[in-house]
């Protein structure tokens, strides 16, 4: 997948130097080298994986496109369009422009929720407790379902946003 720098011993880097370099954690580091983000170079007699310097670039690379919101799947494509000198802007770009219109969905859903919230918040202030009876559960959930007041509208369910 990733062609390597010639490396000398000297150059070659720890899990732990690499997370220093990267300002993250050694878990980090091992799991994107699990996942083929990154790749140790070779590994020592004493079993420990080496890397090169590059690879502290690397990590901080899916640092960054991590905070924009792309997953892994897709930083590994960019890496990919990226070692087959094949430019990975169309894609990055396109990642963006999803991820903002799924923002802007989520965010009109989380606002419509706090609304719906705050209303049953206020009307449940002046409601008392009340202990369940007959086919009731729960007073409070109850008089928002029994009414308009903060009803959530029919398939106004958030869809998962999950990242793969």
């Amino acid at each position: 997948m990733m062609s390597r720098p010639a490396t000398t011993p000297d150059s070659l880097l720890t899990v732990t130097e690499v997370a220093r370099g990267a300002g993250v954690e050694a878990h980090v580091v091992r799991f994107y080298a699990r996942t083929g983000l990154i790749r140790p170079s070779r590994y020592a007699a004493n079993g420990y994986r080496q890397f090169v310097p590059l690879d502290v670039k690397r990590v901080r690379f899916v640092r960054a496109a991590q905070s924009l919101g792309f997953t892994l799947a897709e930083i590994r494509e960019v890496f990919r369009r990226s070692h087959q000198r094949k430019t990975p802007c169309p894609l990055v770009r396109d990642v963006i422009k999803r991820r903002l219109a799924e923002n802007r969905d989520r965010l009109r859903y989380v606002s419509a929720l706090q609304r719906r919230m705050q209303r049953a918040s206020d009307q449940w202030r002046q409601m008392p407790d009340q202990v369940p009876h007959g086919d009731a559960i729960c007073a409070l959930i109850e008089s928002v379902a029994d009414g308009e007041s903060g009803a959530a509208p029919a398939g106004s369910r958030m869809r998962s946003f999950g990242k793969s």
